[in-house]
């Protein structure tokens, strides 16, 4: 692996953890985060060659997180989940960007229903996405390719 690719992965590790906690505390992710995180990888993924797969994988995520966002607007469907998901599509390229949302999605999933079967889950209460997208990242970034 590449000096950078490992660089960009470290940061990246480093940025979904924190956004991960800030979502679990706060109900945000810090565009101080996202945005500069969208920048630099996808200027990582242009000087690798590899701008086709990350714009699939970021055009992806950003459809996947725009339809609620564009339903009940950013401040009730997390449009920093959006930037997000817009950052580690860009990451992870396609077709890996889909084997991460099915993680991210499945993990808040879970423990959606953990929750709400142990009834600490209000029915109007939603669950905030950057854990389970920070454990997809992880898993792209450091699980078997």
């Amino acid at each position: 692996m590449h000096p950078v690719e490992i660089l960009l992965r470290a940061a990246m590790t480093i940025g979904v953890l924190i956004a991960a906690v800030t979502d679990l505390r706060a109900r945000r992710i810090p565009n101080a985060f996202t945005l500069p995180a969208i920048g630099i990888t996808l200027g990582v993924r242009l000087a690798q060659g590899e701008a086709i797969s990350a714009v699939a994988g970021a055009l992806i995520a950003a459809l996947v997180f725009f339809l609620p966002v564009a339903i009940v607007g950013p401040e009730r469907a997390g449009a920093g989940d959006l930037k997000l998901g817009v950052a580690l599509g860009l990451l992870a390229g396609f077709p890996r960007v889909i084997e991460l949302l099915l993680i991210a999605f499945g993990v808040t999933a879970m423990a959606g229903l953990v929750l709400w079967i142990g009834r600490r889950l209000p029915a109007d209460r939603t669950l905030p996405m950057a854990p389970g997208l920070a454990l997809g990242a992880l898993w792209i970034m450091w699980g078997p390719a």
